[in-house]
Formats: structure tokens, sequence, C-alpha cells
């Protein structure tokens, strides 16, 4: 099985891990990343894999909607690999992917990724991209049950696969947590950005270190970390927390083996809200305790292992994580539950998903389903199927729009409107639909039944 990947983040290295054991399950995998990407992790040079790596120059690097390449050069690649399949790791609303399946032969067989879980408003291309994408992707392999329910919901009808995002358990093994030690370790590792809650990590940090003696480890970097360490000052922190930049995979495994609980407080903005949450199980393979808020996918990845407090409520979760280290039989159980749940992550077992689905579009048995025309009743049967979308302050389906992003009486009644037409424009659609199969219908006595009811059906069992 020949298998042509495209990812824009392809030059993290430790992002390449689902990439390395799909070579090792015995695809035959040729990956294609930008020749440049600004993000923390990126190679500047890319370190040696197993499979041929072709780097493309791109247009917009970095903007992960907007980024092209060059159409020559997608051509090239594909005539070049000849593959069975193309494996678009990129949301079907961005550029990108409309650019590499409008220059893909219409036969190759294609899957895609998505993590976006709000059910977001989307203006034109991006709306249009993605339709076509709908029309174009043989399945899709979202990383939660939340995006899986965007894609269904708005009307993707081929097959879905849930296949979270793992670890390397040659990396991450779990340690040997104790809370008879004489100091805990409380661990953040994330964006220093308000909606990923490194002050609220400080806070949780300060309630537990009233009752006994704590280490908060924060690592990771981002506009936040002047008034994070002013924070940590004022909350009588100084000396009890240890600022760390970004690490490599090695380095946080050794750090999450170490930490009793890893905190996972992340909100949401007007735009986003958590997506997956690899800390949580890089986390709980390392023997650690996640605890955090009931945002985003947190709950759903998380499982029942994780100790969640309603969003924002920093009070609620800074008590939840004191009761939790002054309770060894909880403890126990939810290190043990993590423990269990990441044995279904490891990135051999997804790359396992992974070749399923393959093989399954690859074999032609990747079926279409009928969703109703009503995006309302489409969106009733997301639900029932994959459960609900994450929601926004804006709520379930906000606008892409920045104008329009914030909660307020235009974006609501902008909404309505636009609902209005559509369940409108479905019902149109539904009402001419009926019609042309009336059109066809066989008259009385002419080619059917004699004074048969149209649309109704015989007797059975009768000649």
């Amino acid at each position: 099985m020949r298998v042509l990947c495209v990812f824009h983040a392809g030059r993290n290295r430790p992002l390449r891990s689902r990439e390395r054991a799909l070579a090792a399950a015995g695809v035959d995998l040729t990956f294609v990343v930008p020749d440049r990407w600004p993000e923390p992790g990126g190679e500047l040079r890319l370190s040696h894999e197993s499979f041929p790596v072709i780097e493309l120059p791109v247009r917009r690097a970095g903007d992960l909607n907007r980024h092209l390449y060059r159409r020559g050069d997608i051509r090239r690649v594909i005539l070049e690999v000849q593959p069975d399949l193309l494996d678009l790791h990129q949301e079907p609303f961005n550029s990108v992917s409309h650019q590499w399946l409008a220059n893909a032969p219409r036969e190759l067989p294609v899957v895609m990724y998505s993590a976006q879980n709000v059910d977001k408003r989307f203006p034109p291309p991006f709306a249009w991209y993605e339709k076509r994408a709908f029309s174009r992707v043989g399945a899709f392999y979202p990383c939660s049950r939340q995006a899986a329910s965007v894609l269904r919901g708005k009307g993707y009808d081929g097959r879905i696969d849930v296949i979270p995002l793992g670890y390397d358990p040659q990396v991450f093994r779990p340690g040997a947590q104790s809370l008879d030690e004489d100091e805990l370790r409380v661990m953040f590792v994330g964006r220093m950005v308000p909606e990923k809650g490194p002050l609220d990590a400080l806070q949780v940090a300060a309630a537990l270190r009233r009752r006994r003696p704590c280490r908060l480890i924060l690592c990771g970097e981002g506009p936040l970390q002047t008034e994070v360490r002013e924070c940590a000052a004022r909350l009588g922190l100084r000396g009890r927390v240890e600022f760390l930049p970004w690490q490599s995979d090695a380095q946080l495994a050794s750090l999450y083996a170490r930490a009793h609980v890893v905190l996972v407080p992340s909100t949401w903005s007007c735009t986003w809200t958590e997506q997956f949450g690899r800390v949580i199980v890089e986390a709980q393979a390392s023997g650690a305790v996640v605890a955090g808020y009931a945002s985003g996918a947190i709950p759903e990845v998380g499982g029942a292992a994780a100790l969640l407090a309603s969003p924002g409520d920093v009070a609620g979760l800074a008590e939840l994580t004191v009761r939790l280290l002054e309770n060894r039989s909880e403890y126990a159980q939810r290190r043990s539950a993590g423990l269990r749940l990441s044995a279904e992550r490891a990135w051999n077992a997804v790359a396992a998903l992974q070749v399923e689905q393959y093989q399954s579009v690859l074999a032609g048995e990747a079926a279409r389903h009928e969703l109703p025309r009503s995006p309302s009743r489409r969106r009733a049967v997301a639900r029932a199927e994959f459960g609900p979308t994450a929601p926004l302050p804006g709520g379930r389906r906000p606008f892409a729009l920045p104008l329009l992003r914030r909660p307020g009486a235009l974006p609501r009644v902008l909404a309505a409107g636009i609902d209005a037409a559509s369940e409108a424009r479905a019902q149109a659609l539904r009402g001419s639909a009926w019609r042309q199969h009336l059109a066809v219908q066989p008259k009385d006595g002419i080619g059917g039944r004699p004074g048969a009811e149209v649309g109704c059906p015989g007797p059975r069992g009768r000649a």
C-alpha cells in the first residue's frame, strides 16, 4: 500500500510519530512537508526518517488556513510517487486541502484528518472548500467525537473513524509517583496564553501549598510569560515554581514520570477550545493524574481517569486537586485508570486503526450515509451518532469572521436569518425532489397496476 501523506506541521519531529508507526506497520509512506514552517519545535534541517520526506516550497508559511504549495510541485509529486491513496493531514476548509484535492487525479482515493470540534460558520471561500472536500474525500479520521459530530452535522455522509492522537511507549513510561513523597510535584505544559490557563495553574498550586509542600513545573512559552512570573511572586510561590522552555519528548517524559498531577486548565477563546490535548495522553501514560476543566475535548480524552471542574472554576479545580492528593485510594484508582486508557493510544495501536481505514477505502467499502436535507435534522443525526460539538462563548455555531465572533445581537440575528434560509432551501429542494419523483411514476393503466395509487406499494405476495 503506497500512501502519500501531507502535513503542514511535519517539520516537528515528535509530530511525525504517527508516520513512523505507519511505516513500521508496513505502509509504503511518502511524507510531504513545507520547506519552512515557523512554530516551536520545528526543525530547520529535518532529522532522518525511515520513509522518504519531500520538502516543498510554500507560500504563507505558518498560516494554517491559507498556506499554499506550487501547483506544479503537487502534480509532480503525485506523478513521481504514484500513490494508491492520498492522506491529507489537514482540515477540509483549508486552502491547501482544496489545492491538493483540485490537483489530485479524480480516481485517487483520499482520506482526511480533522480536529475542528467547533461547528463554525466559515465565510467563502473556506465554506466552499469544506463542502467540496466532503464530496471528494472517501473517509475522515477526526481525533475526537466532537470533531466527528461537526463533520457529520455539516453534511459529510461518508465513513468517519475517530482515531485519537497517540504517544510513543518507548519514550513515555510510567513513573513511580507516590503520595508519601515529602514534596508533591504538579505540572503544566502548554502555550503561555489565557485560554490554556497557566495563571489558573498557579492558583491551584498556591492552594495545594497551603496544605502540604509542593512544587509547580511550568513548561512552555508565550505572551503571558512575564505575567505568569509576576503572578507566581504575588501568590508566594517564589522558589516553588520552575519555569522551563519547550522540552524534547525525552525531557518531557522525565518530567511527567515524576509529576503527581498534570494540570490542563484550558478554557476557550472566541475562536478555539481544546481540540484534543496530547498532554493528557502523555501524562496518563507516564502515571500522572490529569486534573483540568471540562471544556472542549478534555472530558473525552481524559475519560473517567481525569479529575474535572467546570470551565473557569479555578477554586473548584483547586479544591478537587487538594482533596485528590489527600486521598490515597482515589489517587491510585485514577492513576491506574489513566494507565489502562493510555494502552489504547500508543502509536502502534493508532497506526493499526489508520491502516484499517486505508484498506477499507481502497477496497471501496466506505459506504455513504443518507442524511436529511434539513441542516437542523442533520445536526440532530450527528449528535445521536457522535454526541454534541464543543461550545464557545458565541454558542455552538459561532461565526469564524472576526467581526462576528463575539456574542451579541448582530451575530445572533444574522445566524437566525441564515439558519431560516437554509431550512427553507432544504424544504424547497425536498419538495422539488418529490415532484420529480411523481413525474416519473406510471399513470393509471399505463405500465403499472391499473388504478394504482402513486407512491403506494401494492399488496405483497400477489401475482
